[in-house]
């Protein structure tokens, strides 16, 4: 009876705190606002928009977004990654407390489902000068 308690107990906490590959997915929108509005966005991944636009990138994924618009000088900003915290303290959570959940943090931290995409939205405010494209 005891054992067949602290495997429901397990259970439960894994469901309410654990696998954040389950919860948070290993993809993340990110949006890119461009002042002056209708300028071409692309990324180093092959992406390309008009802004305001957004992407579905992988949350694991470090690139850049260069903006450009005919009479302003073309912008890059470099979007980074960071760690959830509340993801992290989820998937630690699951790995000391349930069996087999350190394999639960492994996937996690392959799938990327513990970052956050940085800058998100990407803001760009493009200067006038020699025009990008």
């Amino acid at each position: 009876m005891k054992t067949t308690a602290l495997i429901i107990g397990l259970a439960a906490c894994t469901a309410i705190t654990g696998c954040q590959t389950a919860k948070r997915k290993s993809t993340e929108n990110v949006k890119v606002i461009v002042q002056p509005r209708g300028a071409k966005v692309t990324t180093s991944l092959g992406e390309s928009c008009t802004a305001p636009c957004s992407f579905k990138v992988k949350r694991r994924k470090v690139f850049t977004v260069t903006a450009s618009k005919k009479g302003y000088r073309t912008q890059t900003v470099k979007v980074g990654r960071k760690i959830n915290k509340k993801a992290a303290l989820g998937t630690t959570a699951v790995a000391v407390i349930a069996p087999g959940g350190s394999v639960l943090g492994a996937v996690d931290v392959a799938s990327g489902a513990l970052y956050d995409h940085e800058p998100n939205p990407v803001r760009i405010r493009l200067k006038r000068g020699r025009s990008g494209s």
